[in-house]
């Protein structure tokens, strides 16, 4: 007997059956029941996610013969005929080696005959995105003015590329990324159903893997199952997949929160030493770091993000006392430098990617130097200055006045646009009369500029005026500063 690969052994049968499309099959089984029916639907989204799989089982559900009541009874003939291929009146179609006005000139002179079994002719155009204009020109008539016993649904990875001509004659359904968690859900429920026993978290490296394609992952899963028979062990998920281990992640971020840059520079060589690809360690930086910045924002691990309960403690351990825009920051530096390790010196480049990681969580520290001097000479600054009635002690200090209050736009910036509120955090910014200045690093400069419209709208909605945005060099700031604080600052970068 033929083995039948997972993917198709577990293709979904019935509405039910789909996985991470509730929206769509929810629409569908409705439309169904109560006979409101297109004559064409456009079924667009990634690869592996069930557009084909959709189609099909809505060819059963409107030609199923126990039917139709929104869901196919999978049991009687026409059902049977349409899951193994043998049914008449369901025409599959790859249009990407069917793009020839030929091929479409037949299809659409079939349509005026009636279905010979079924309720409906169902014409099932797979990539459909790589029709050639003429095909294209002759399916646009028959959308124009389709017979009332046919049905066609398009599926595309790429919808900007269909003729608007064509997609606005079509009911859109536009299908999602399976999340990590549903596809970890559907990965052991195979296991337990083809009595696969696994190790505890193995199923979340093959969803960050796959990338939202639960067809990927189920393919993974075969071979998986392939090498280690009826026990997936997490080392043989590793091997065979090509990722890092988490543990070395774990490790590689924990050196750079505590400040330890030969410890990280030492596990990446000892990494790569034993045969792991940079990109992998590269990718697995970002998958760690992604899933660190997800669950210090969410304040806890979110619905559509799967890990165990172990690695959840890991993570909540090395978030202590650090801020989310902090691992934003070094996610959005690691995206930037990703052509950095298409050259020709690759480690080189993730050796340095990495100490700029290290530098910049460094940050941090010398924004609480610089926080800590500035009260400092305020409070001098006040103690000569001010009147002796004002050091009666007060319930609250008075509130600084808006004009003068820098900081008190960034705290307000962080409330309404986190992400810029987090690049300003790493800045320098003052505020003089009706000008806000920003002491621009180079690092930032890319999204300050980009977001320069929304930081106007800030600025006018927080100090109830327009104000000019005045960009200076970050390396003029403080040239008269305290000498204590000079040396504080560069013992922090004394590597």
């Amino acid at each position: 007997m033929s083995y039948t690969v997972i993917a198709r052994a577990w293709r979904p049968k019935r509405f039910e059956d789909v996985v991470g499309q509730p929206h769509i099959t929810t629409t569908l089984k409705n439309s169904i029941q109560s006979g409101r029916i297109s004559h064409a639907y456009l079924f667009t989204g990634p690869r592996g996610v069930g557009k084909t799989s959709m189609a099909r089982i809505l060819a059963k559900a409107v030609n199923c013969q126990n039917g139709p009541s929104g869901e196919p009874c999978d049991e009687c003939e026409n059902c049977k005929g349409i899951n193994s291929g043998n049914f008449v009146d369901v025409i599959e179609i790859d249009a990407a080696s069917k793009t020839g006005v030929d091929e479409m000139r037949e299809l659409t002179e079939s349509v005026h005959y009636l279905p010979m079994r079924g309720t409906y002719k169902v014409y099932i155009l797979d990539e459909s995105h790589m029709l050639s204009r003429s095909a294209v020109s002759a399916l646009l008539k028959t959308l124009e003015e389709p017979p009332g016993h046919n049905i066609f649904i398009l599926a595309t990875t790429e919808a900007q590329k269909i003729p608007y001509t064509i997609m606005s004659r079509c009911q859109r359904f536009d299908f999602r990324r399976i999340s990590e968690k549903d596809i970890v859900e559907q990965l052991k429920k195979i296991c337990r159903e083809e009595g696969i026993g696994y190790d505890e978290g193995v199923f979340q490296y093959i969803a960050v893997e796959a990338d939202g394609s639960l067809r990927d992952a189920e393919s993974m899963l075969d071979q998986i199952i392939g090498f280690g028979g009826k026990y997936i062990a997490e080392k043989d998920v590793i091997g065979i997949i090509g990722i890092v281990e988490r543990d070395i992640l774990y490790r590689i971020v924990k050196s750079i929160l505590d400040g330890d840059l030969k410890e990280g520079l030492e596990i990446i060589g000892r990494t790569l030493s034993e045969g792991y690809d940079i990109h992998q360690v590269y990718r697995g930086l970002i998958s760690f770091l992604r899933n660190m910045m997800l669950i210090k924002v969410c304040d806890g691990i979110p619905s559509f993000l799967y890990i165990g309960e172990e690695e959840y403690k890991r993570v909540s351990d090395l978030l202590q006392g650090v801020e989310y825009y902090e691992i934003q920051n070094m996610l959005y530096y690691l995206l930037k430098a990703e052509d950095l390790l298409k050259g020709f010196f690759p480690k080189v480049s993730l050796e340095i990617l990495y100490i700029n990681l290290f530098n910049l969580s460094r940050l941090r520290d010398v924004e609480k130097v610089i926080d800590n001097l500035e009260r400092r000479d305020h409070a001098v600054e006040q103690a000569v200055t001010a009147p002796v009635e004002d050091f009666v002690v007060r319930e609250t200090a008075p509130e600084p006045p808006r004009e003068l209050n820098a900081k008190g736009f960034v705290e307000y910036v962080k409330k309404k646009k986190p992400f810029i509120g987090g690049v300003f955090e790493n800045l320098q910014v003052q505020v003089e009369q009706d000008s806000f200045i920003i002491f621009l690093d180079k690092r930032y400069s890319s999204i300050v500029k980009t977001e320069g419209d929304e930081i106007k709208r800030l600025l006018r909605e927080f100090f109830g005026r327009d104000m000019a945005v005045v960009i200076r060099d970050a390396g003029q700031v403080k040239k008269n500063i305290l000498d204590d604080f000079v040396k504080e600052a560069e013992s922090l970068f004394n590597l």
